[in-house]
């Protein structure tokens, strides 16, 4: 009786801190010839009013593929925005009403670039971008 209440209550508390992964990075397979260098978890508890944002340095004459992998909900759109070292918005996947499933920039000078991430109408916001390159 006393394992089962210790198994139990075990499993009651384990739950309470386990969250199950909303998205994998399994969608690494759709850099297709570009080389995998990160995947930038996008954590739904850190985005209230404000994005994730990571960095990263890119080189002169690479070109960086950033891809949205998110549970692809109804409603529930991914924004990615690319900015260069003076916060200048370089790329984007939102065109007008159209949001893409990946980025892709040509970089053109060697920097710190700012990747931005975020949800537009999502009140749980869940996804994983995958950053990838190849030499231009």
């Amino acid at each position: 009786m006393k394992t089962k209440f210790i198994l139990g209550f075990s499993l009651i508390i384990l739950s309470c801190f386990l969250k199950a992964q909303c998205v994998s990075d399994n969608c690494n397979s759709k850099l297709g010839t570009f080389t995998y260098l990160k995947t930038i978890y996008i954590d739904n508890t850190k985005l209230v009013n404000k994005p994730n944002m990571v960095t990263y340095l890119f080189s002169k004459g690479s070109t960086y593929m950033v891809l949205c992998c998110d549970q692809a909900i109804k409603g529930s759109r991914l924004i990615v925005n690319v900015y260069d070292k003076d916060k200048n918005l370089i790329a984007t996947n939102k065109q007008k009403k159209k949001v893409y499933p990946s980025i892709q920039y040509p970089c053109s000078a060697t920097g710190i670039y700012y990747i931005e991430s975020f949800y537009e109408d999502s009140k749980d916001p869940c996804g994983v971008n995958i950053l990838g390159f190849t030499k231009s």
